[in-house]
């Protein structure tokens, strides 16, 4: 046995590269692609087109073809938009150098487009690429015979099967309150190519009982209660034109507008059956107030649900179909060899119109292929299954989680328990060891009070008390000496439970002085860490702003000092105000970089003095007037006269004068003013400079005392003036306030205590 065993495998090592030779040469033509080019009759929102692509992708690879399948929507023709739509797709293929290897069109309105030359301009001449046309309704045999490398497969109208179909199914679409007459049938048909077409097909199998075809208008005059009493033991076809009323002759005295208002109005009670799709045939299914019947797949179950069923191929047995012979066109099959190929047709029905009337899948899942029902409508016994299974699933599932829920909670509770008693024989272990005193009534934090420290009496009494009245117990903490009596240590009194009053306490007084160490401690290198960020960052900063004006007076002095340079008259005299105005930019930063140090350092002297407000406010005024920008205009806004404040006039100076530099910086132009506002309610004097600049956005405003803010990081200065301006209002006991609107301008003062006075001196 073992000896066959190992001769087996030595013959199948063997013969294994042959296998796979054949293998390969088999799929040969799978590593070749192949350019498929696909024109549809109508355009892309057609949702069964979907499905004819999706079977014709599988069903080539099925066949053995690798393809690579571009889609135009032939409809073009029909108006501009659509027009515009597919001859894009074309020039888009032409720009791709995409030369198609087949050609595949469906229905006959595609097959007429192409042989008539439509799309010569963009694909090869005709017979030079192989078509295969598929699902042809009622071919133009004339235009057909003209091209010798076509193959044909055909969906011919079967009219005798679709008017049996009809005629078992009519009674379905009967209108409530409205009689119907089943054995006379409504047919829309134009004088178009494919319409004659389709007389001629219907003439060659109709012009026979129990069939009367009026196609030929020989039958004139009769209502529909006559038509059917005279011919009711035949089925009746009437032929209507829609697009061409006067094409309808009916009525022998030629009054085709009646007759065709009178034929929609009496479609509710004769079925229609669709021949061709298009305008004027949707517009007469638009008169049908239930679905109706249809010899051609094209429209069928697209969710309008204008018809209920009909015997033709569907475009999946189309697709299938077309791919076969593509496939063997493609290995080497001339077209023309290939036989007419007749697609087979089925009964089919729409779901969507079933429900709509409010049919049974059940009552016709038996003679007819249900397209769109639901699964779980086509399997009604393996849904209840799988729901019940599921059910039973998600119960089950339930019941699992409930009890691994339940076990996970008793597991919970066991070590819970085991965890509260190792607690507790740890916490008894701690106390034996710990610095801790139990308390367990008044009376034991009363035997404290003769080692609490001096300072912290209070808080024992406090604690006595809320014990005492039965207030909600918190944490205290206070000194206690050791054995002693000089060194105190902080201790803490940690309460248990509820005070129920009446003296009744519980709770532990451990010892916490480490711990307070510690934290004194880590304040303490929290602040030491603070000073040395906020000293670099000062440093940073002040580096920063004072090389951009020393940088320029370096870079225009070397430009003045340069035997190269000729500078002379204006040029030179501007080169010198810049460097003047560097200057004296970089001696601000400076002056206000001391300042700001001396305040740093405590270094800082201010002597005040009652001040009379007025001429005060008179001085500085004076001082700044010519030192107004272009653009600007600086006024004194004048308060009460006899304003009298303690404050020291050069630090009120300074003060003011940095709220003026910064009006003047960011109102470059408008209106500045330096005032004084005297409010009787509270005896304040207000020192404002306000500016009609761009203003601070609410969210800023809070910052803009902060050390080194700038609102706008591209102008001058080091960020102090604020900071300082607010450092001497507060030295000076006084306090600084902003109001502020973005583009109406901001307003900065300094409000001090003050009093108003006679002109004698005394005060009022």
């Amino acid at each position: 046995m073992r000896a066959r065993l190992i001769m087996m495998m030595i013959v199948a090592l063997l013969l294994a590269p042959v296998a796979g030779c054949n293998r390969n040469s088999a799929n040969s033509s799978e590593t070749e692609k192949f350019n498929v080019l696909v024109f549809h009759v109508y355009d892309s929102i057609f949702r069964n087109y979907r499905t004819y692509e999706k079977v014709l992708s599988e069903s080539l690879k099925d066949n053995g073809i690798n393809a690579d399948i571009r889609i135009i929507f032939s409809s073009g023709e029909l108006n501009v938009a659509q027009k515009d739509a597919y001859v894009a797709s074309l020039e888009r293929m032409n720009r791709d150098n995409w030369v198609p290897d087949i050609i595949c069109l469906i229905d006959d309105r595609a097959l007429s487009l192409y042989l008539m030359g439509k799309y010569s301009q963009w694909l090869p001449p005709l017979d030079s690429v192989p078509v295969v046309a598929a699902g042809l309704h009622c071919p133009d045999w004339n235009l057909i015979r003209q091209s010798s490398n076509i193959a044909i497969c055909t969906d011919l109208i079967n009219f005798t099967a679709n008017i049996d179909l009809v005629q078992r199914m009519a009674d379905l679409v009967t209108v409530p309150g409205m009689k119907m007459y089943p054995s006379i049938m409504m047919v829309e048909l134009d004088t178009a190519e494919y319409d004659l077409r389709v007389k001629e097909r219907m003439k060659s199998e109709l012009d026979r009982p129990p069939y009367v075809n009026n196609s030929d208008f020989h039958i004139k005059d009769y209502t529909l209660a006559q038509l059917a009493e005279r011919y009711k033991d035949s089925i009746f076809i009437n032929v209507f034109s829609n697009g061409s009323p006067e094409l309808n002759q009916y009525l022998s005295n030629g009054d085709y507008h009646s007759f065709r208002r009178s034929v929609l109005q009496n479609l509710p009670m004769t079925p229609v059956l669709t021949l061709k799709m298009d305008i004027e045939n949707e517009q007469m299914l638009s008169k049908t107030p239930k679905p109706q019947f249809t010899a051609i797949r094209d429209g069928f179950a697209d969710g309008l649900k204008r018809n209920l069923c009909g015997h033709f191929a569907s475009y999946e047995t189309v697709a299938r179909d077309q791919a076969e012979y593509v496939a063997r066109i493609l290995k080497g099959e001339p077209a023309r060899s290939l036989p007419i190929k007749p697609h087979e047709a089925k009964d089919y029905m729409d779901w969507e119109a079933m429900e709509l009337l409010g049919l049974s899948y059940q009552d016709f899942c038996d003679d007819f292929i249900i397209v769109g029902a639901p699964w779980t409508v086509v399997h009604p016994y393996r849904y209840a299954v799988m729901f019940f299974a599921i059910a039973i699933l998600l119960v089950a599932m339930l019941i699992l989680v409930l009890y691994l829920l339940f076990r996970r909670k008793d597991m919970i509770l066991v070590e819970s328990m085991e965890n509260l008693e190792h607690n507790k024989m740890m916490l008894d272990f701690a106390l034996q060891n710990a610095d801790c005193i139990i308390v367990s009534s008044q009376d034991e934090l009363l035997e404290l009070q003769s080692r609490i420290h001096p300072d912290d009496t209070e808080v024992l009494i406090e604690l006595l008390g809320e014990i005492a009245s039965g207030q909600t117990l918190n944490s205290r903490s206070f000194r206690l000496s050791g054995e002693d009596a000089k060194e105190y240590r902080w201790w803490q009194f940690r309460p248990s439970g509820m005070n129920h009053g009446h003296g009744n306490v519980s709770g532990i007084v451990i010892d916490i002085d480490d711990s307070v160490k510690y934290n004194e401690n880590m304040a303490d290198a929290t602040l030491v860490a603070e000073e040395i960020t906020r000293k670099e960052s000062f440093l940073m900063n002040i580096s920063h702003e004072i090389r951009t004006p020393l940088n320029a007076i370096l870079g225009f002095a070397q430009l003045l000092s340069s035997d190269d340079v000729d500078i002379q008259g204006e040029e030179r005299v501007e080169i010198v105000s810049l460097i003047r105005e560097n200057s004296e930019l970089l001696g601000e930063m400076i002056e206000d970089i001391l300042q700001f140090s001396r305040f740093e350092s405590g270094r800082i002297d201010v002597n005040p003095q009652d001040t009379a407000i007025a001429p005060l406010m008179e001085s500085i005024y004076e001082q700044w007037k010519n030192k107004v920008p272009e653009g600007l205009n600086f006024i004194l806004a004048r308060g009460r006269d006899n304003v009298y404040a303690y404050v020291d006039p050069m630090r009120i100076e300074a003060v003011l004068g940095q709220y003026i530099k910064n009006a003047f910086k960011f109102a470059p132009k408008g209106l500045v003013r330096l005032g004084w506002e005297y409010n009787l309610s509270d005896d304040t004097v207000q020192l404002f400079v306000d500016d009609s600049g761009r203003g601070i956005e609410s969210r800023k405003i809070k910052k803009v005392f902060n050390i080194f803010w700038k609102d706008d990081m591209f102008k001058t200065g080091v960020g102090l003036g604020l900071t300082i301006a607010k450092m001497y209002t507060e030295i000076m006991e006084g306090s600084v306030m902003v109001e502020s609107k973005p583009g109406i301008g901001s307003c900065f003062s300094s409000v001090f205590n003050a009093s108003v006075r006679s002109c004698e001196g005394k005060e009022m």
